[in-house]
C-alpha cells in the first residue's frame, strides 16, 4: 500500500520563496499547492483537502494574521496545522499568530531542514488532531440518550441548567439506570467538553 500523500499549500507574495518552497517540499514527497495572496489561499482552503498552510505574516491586502484568523474560524480550520513564515514581522505579531493558533512562527530566511522538519511534525500533529475530534464525536454518539417521555425531557432539561455551570453534581440511581449517560451528557455539553470524560 502507497503511503499518504500530504498536499501542503504555500502561500508567500514572494514568487521566489513559492517557488523555492514548492520544490523542497516535492522533493521530500509531499504535494503542493500555492498562493500568492491570502485571498487566493482560502479560495484554494474552501475548495481541496490541504493537509498543512505555510503562511506569510506580511502579505498585500489581507495579512497572513488576517488569514490566519479566518481559517480558525472555518468549520474544518481548527486542526489544521499553520506554519508562519516572516522576515519582518514584529515580536508582537508573532505573539498574535500563535495566540490564534498558529504551529510555529519561522523567520526569514528559511532553513531548508528546519522547515522540513516543521512541516513532518506539523502535519503529524494535524492528523492526530482530527484522530481525536472523531474519536470524541464516535464516543459522545455512542451515549447520546434517546427518548421523549416526560421524564426524559425533564432529564435532559435538569442536566442543560447544569453542564454549564462550575458546580459538582451528584447523579444516583439504582445499577442500569444510565448514571454514566446522565454523567457523559453533562460532561458533553460543559465548558470541559474537550478534556477527557474520566469514569
Amino acid at each position: 500500500m502507497a503511503a499518504e500523500r500530504h498536499t501542503i499549500l504555500v502561500c508567500d507574495d514572494e514568487k521566489n520563496i513559492r517557488k523555492t518552497l514548492s520544490m523542497t517540499l516535492e522533493g521530500e514527497g509531499f504535494a503542493t499547492r500555492t498562493a500568492a495572496s491570502a485571498e487566493e489561499a482560502l479560495r484554494i482552503l474552501a475548495d481541496e483537502p490541504i493537509d498543512l498552510v505555510i503562511l506569510d505574516i506580511m502579505l498585500p491586502g489581507m495579512s497572513g494574521i488576517e488569514a490566519l484568523d479566518a481559517i480558525r474560524k472555518a468549520p474544518d480550520g481548527a486542526d489544521l496545522p499553520v506554519l508562519m513564515i516572516s522576515g519582518h514581522a514584529s515580536i508582537a505579531d508573532a505573539v498574535h499568530a500563535m495566540k490564534l493558533g498558529a504551529s510555529e512562527v519561522i523567520e526569514k530566511p528559511l532553513s531548508r531542514d528546519l522547515v522540513l522538519l516543521k512541516v513532518r511534525n506539523g502535519v503529524h500533529a494535524g492528523r492526530l488532531a482530527r484522530e481525536v475530534r472523531a474519536l470524541r464525536a464516535a464516543t459522545a454518539r455512542r451515549h447520546d440518550m434517546i427518548g421523549d417521555s416526560a421524564a426524559m425531557r425533564k432529564l435532559l432539561g435538569e442536566i442543560d441548567k447544569v453542564a454549564p455551570t462550575k458546580g459538582r453534581v451528584l447523579i444516583t440511581g439504582e445499577r442500569g439506570t444510565g448514571k454514566e449517560l446522565v454523567a457523559r451528557a453533562d460532561h458533553q455539553l460543559s465548558p470541559r467538553r474537550d478534556g477527557p470524560f474520566i469514569k
